[in-house]
Protein backbone atom coordinates (compact mmCIF):
# COMPACT_ATOMS: atom_id res chain seq x y z
CA UNK A 1 0.00 0.00 0.00
CA UNK A 2 1.04 3.52 -1.25
CA UNK A 3 0.58 6.97 -0.45
CA UNK A 4 -1.82 7.08 -3.54
CA UNK A 5 -4.05 4.16 -1.59
CA UNK A 6 -4.19 5.57 1.23
CA UNK A 7 -5.78 9.17 -0.35
CA UNK A 8 -8.21 6.83 -2.79
CA UNK A 9 -9.29 4.67 0.46
CA UNK A 10 -9.89 8.00 2.63
CA UNK A 11 -11.76 9.84 -0.28
CA UNK A 12 -14.12 6.32 -0.28
CA UNK A 13 -15.32 6.51 3.22
CA UNK A 14 -14.33 6.21 6.93
CA UNK A 15 -10.79 4.08 7.56
CA UNK A 16 -9.20 3.71 11.10
CA UNK A 17 -5.51 5.19 10.54
CA UNK A 18 -2.82 3.83 13.00
CA UNK A 19 0.14 6.39 13.16
CA UNK A 20 2.74 7.17 15.55
CA UNK A 21 2.53 10.75 17.11
CA UNK A 22 5.53 12.73 17.96
CA UNK A 23 5.71 11.82 21.50
CA UNK A 24 6.12 8.03 20.35
CA UNK A 25 2.41 7.16 20.81
CA UNK A 26 0.60 5.22 18.53
CA UNK A 27 -2.32 6.46 17.78
CA UNK A 28 -5.38 5.48 15.95
CA UNK A 29 -8.47 7.60 14.40
CA UNK A 30 -11.55 7.26 12.07
CA UNK A 31 -10.43 9.22 9.13
CA UNK A 32 -12.30 10.41 6.13
CA UNK A 33 -11.48 12.30 2.48
CA UNK A 34 -15.05 11.71 1.38
CA UNK A 35 -16.73 14.86 0.46
CA UNK A 36 -20.08 14.59 1.79
CA UNK A 37 -18.91 13.25 5.31
CA UNK A 38 -16.74 16.42 5.66
CA UNK A 39 -18.20 19.78 7.26
CA UNK A 40 -18.79 22.49 5.24
CA UNK A 41 -16.56 24.48 3.84
CA UNK A 42 -15.70 27.84 5.67
CA UNK A 43 -13.68 30.77 3.35
CA UNK A 44 -10.76 32.17 4.83
CA UNK A 45 -10.01 35.26 6.37
CA UNK A 46 -9.97 38.33 3.91
CA UNK A 47 -6.16 39.30 3.60
CA UNK A 48 -4.30 35.60 4.47
CA UNK A 49 -3.32 33.16 2.32
CA UNK A 50 -4.03 29.77 1.87
CA UNK A 51 -1.10 27.55 3.65
CA UNK A 52 1.55 26.04 0.97
CA UNK A 53 0.96 22.17 1.20
CA UNK A 54 3.34 20.09 3.00
CA UNK A 55 4.00 16.70 0.88
CA UNK A 56 5.22 14.83 3.79
CA UNK A 57 2.20 15.37 5.95
CA UNK A 58 -1.70 14.48 4.77
CA UNK A 59 -4.81 16.19 6.39
CA UNK A 60 -7.96 14.69 6.88
CA UNK A 61 -11.01 14.63 8.90
CA UNK A 62 -11.53 12.86 11.84
CA UNK A 63 -14.91 11.23 13.28
CA UNK A 64 -16.42 13.54 16.01
CA UNK A 65 -13.10 15.78 16.32
CA UNK A 66 -12.13 17.75 13.14
CA UNK A 67 -9.70 18.53 11.51
CA UNK A 68 -6.57 16.37 12.07
CA UNK A 69 -2.84 15.49 10.02
CA UNK A 70 -0.60 12.94 10.18
CA UNK A 71 2.85 12.73 9.03
CA UNK A 72 3.37 9.78 6.22
CA UNK A 73 6.78 8.50 7.61
CA UNK A 74 4.84 8.10 11.13
CA UNK A 75 2.25 6.08 9.04
CA UNK A 76 1.72 2.67 10.50
CA UNK A 77 -1.21 0.93 8.40
CA UNK A 78 -4.84 1.70 7.16
CA UNK A 79 -7.68 -0.50 7.98
CA UNK A 80 -5.06 -3.07 9.36
CA UNK A 81 -3.24 -3.31 6.22
CA UNK A 82 0.52 -2.19 6.51
CA UNK A 83 1.56 1.11 4.98
CA UNK A 84 4.64 0.33 2.18
CA UNK A 85 3.97 -3.25 2.09
CA UNK A 86 2.24 -4.50 -0.89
Amino acid sequence: MDKSDVIEMLKNGMVKVTFTKKDGTVREMMATLKGELLPAQTQPEEGKKPKTPNPDVLAVYEYNNGCRSFRWDSLISVNGLTFGEK
